[in-house]
């Protein structure tokens, strides 16, 4: 879809005028900062002021923590959920997750990035009696997650550098990787690979193989196919045997998102 452009948003009303100041934080690889957003916009500073008022007051911008940057807030993302999760692919989504989901009998989700945090788009549950239940809309942190290591490690280095810098890599389990080199270091392997593991990361007992699911270019990564079982079925010994699948679903599910 193509932005609105500022200029015919003058000319418009001033819900549109304020939507095109959210596509514009929407469409940038960072959290904007006030002297970015009014370059990018061209308007002036009180009017740039005004418009950013009426986003925060009905809770679709926010300001980060630093209070200088902005970035979308939760009705702004619970809107872009509820787009994704009905729009005229879904119903094909869902049934190529079953798919795969009866092929590998175990759990699988697709997720997209969501600031610092992985969110399931959609999800199909395992018949198989021992699974940890996941409900569509969960969110999960980037940085102990298959899913949003993948993210990261598919991100332009200096997009990924300025977000894992705003990170809380907090400890899930023993295994999180809750040092910045560590975790750097394994977005290197994953950016390589192409796949990512979840190694008891974020819940003790889980394990999770994920592979992306690119745009129509084939460069950016859009959203993610994550596999999740107990560890008792899959381990680093035997993830790699569910790739091939993955991978192919992952392709099927590329051209819904486009």
């Amino acid at each position: 879809m193509k932005p609105i452009a500022m200029d015919d948003a003058a000319e418009s009303s001033p819900a549109l005028k304020a939507f095109s100041l959210l596509e514009i934080v929407a469409g940038m690889d960072h959290p904007p900062t006030l002297a970015e957003l009014t370059e990018a916009a061209g308007l002036p500073k009180p009017t740039l002021h005004r418009w950013l008022a009426m986003l925060e007051g009905a809770d679709l911008l926010r300001r980060m923590p630093d209070g200088r940057r902005y970035e979308l807030a939760a009705r702004a993302t619970a809107l872009a959920f509820a787009i994704l999760s009905n729009n005229s692919g879904s119903t094909q989504r869902h049934q190529i997750l079953e798919r795969v989901v009866r092929n590998l009998g175990e759990s699988c989700n697709l997720t997209v990035l969501e600031g610092s945090e992985v969110m399931y788009l959609d999800r199909v549950e395992a018949a198989a009696p021992l699974r940890v239940a996941f409900q569509k809309g969960s969110r999960v942190p980037a940085h102990a997650s298959a899913s949003g290591k993948l993210f990261l490690a598919m991100m332009p280095p200096a997009k990924r550098d300025r977000l894992i810098g705003t990170l809380t890599l907090e400890r899930h389990t023993a295994n999180t990787l809750a040092d910045a080199e560590a975790l750097r270091a394994e977005l290197g392997r994953i950016r390589q690979d192409r796949y990512a593991f979840d190694d008891e990361e974020f819940l003790s007992g889980l394990f999770c193989v994920a592979v992306p699911i690119f745009d129509r270019n084939g460069r950016d990564c859009i959203a993610a196919l994550a596999l999740q079982a107990p560890v008792v079925r899959v381990s680093r010994a035997n993830a790699a045997e569910h790739l091939p699948s993955l991978r192919e679903a992952a392709e099927a599910l590329a051209v819904t998102l486009r």
